[in-house]
């Protein structure tokens, strides 16, 4: 079943609380987002799921509503963005591990004891950690750069990788961690750009990877930022407009405008 992410203004407290599913209540997508559908118009409601998340301290069951295209027959799920597909714990926790990680600095045992009271297990962060930089890193780096490149030729790209980033003995994720950084740092540009000139957005500090999943399903890209390496459902080539995955030519950098 696809996602389709969908802005929720509240909290994840609120979202809980509602007395009808807020799926029920929000504007359907125009077309099946199916790369190989896009019919206009066919998107009905078919049912809803429960599902899990840990935020705030606290594990909510929240209602997730399911959506099906008339026209070819598949199913997609309106997620709430501050879900991260197929992950547990909020994306803004998410965020905060990555930023500690790749702009603070801090290992993975002063990143855990920051993280007090809700604690994730350790090997649950190194796992967001690997997982992020071959998604961010490897995966999408290349589409977010040409994405912002064609905004502005005109503008100071992103320096260095700081040296802590050259703790991991593997190589090749150092490699792919380096480059997750610059994943952040060409995001934090994206979202200045259009803070000054194109849109109010509306998305606080700890929503920036709400931002970016956001961005990714505007270019037909699978939103979602963490790809574990180990699964066989994860791609082994990374998102670029000369594949399926990102058809740039038929969504201009300009069309891009957050909820």
């Amino acid at each position: 079943m696809a996602m389709i992410i969908i802005h929720f203004p509240q909290s994840v407290k609120e979202y809980a609380a509602a007395a009808v599913c807020p799926g029920r209540e929000m504007a359907l997508p125009v077309r099946c987002p199916h790369l190989e559908c896009q019919a206009g118009g066919e998107l009905i409601r078919w049912g809803r799921y429960w599902r899990w998340i840990s935020a705030d301290e606290t594990e909510y069951r929240i209602q997730i509503q399911r959506l099906r295209c008339k026209a070819c027959g598949r199913t997609q799920a309106l997620l709430p963005d501050f879900l991260h597909p197929y992950r547990h714990y909020a994306v803004s926790l998410m965020q905060q591990v990555m930023g500690l990680y790749l702009l603070v600095g801090l290992g993975f045992a002063h990143i855990w004891h920051e993280l007090r009271p809700l604690k994730p297990a350790r090997t649950t962060v190194r796992e967001w950690v690997r997982a992020f930089a071959y998604g961010a890193g490897y995966l999408l780096l290349d589409a977010l750069r040409r994405f912002v490149l064609a905004l502005s030729l005109d503008l100071e790209q992103p320096g260095r990788a700081p040296a802590h980033l050259n703790r991991s003995r593997c190589p090749k994720q150092r490699w792919r961690l380096k480059r997750s950084y610059h994943f952040w740092r060409w995001g934090e540009w994206l979202y200045a750009w259009l803070k000054e000139n194109q849109v109010r957005l509306l998305f606080s500090a700890d929503q920036f990877f709400s931002f970016l999943l956001h961005w990714l399903q505007s270019q037909g890209l699978v939103p979602r930022l963490l790809w574990s390496p180990d699964l066989e459902t994860s791609p082994t080539i990374p998102f670029s407009p000369f594949n399926q995955a990102g058809p740039f030519a038929a969504r201009p950098a300009k069309n891009f405008i957050p909820p």
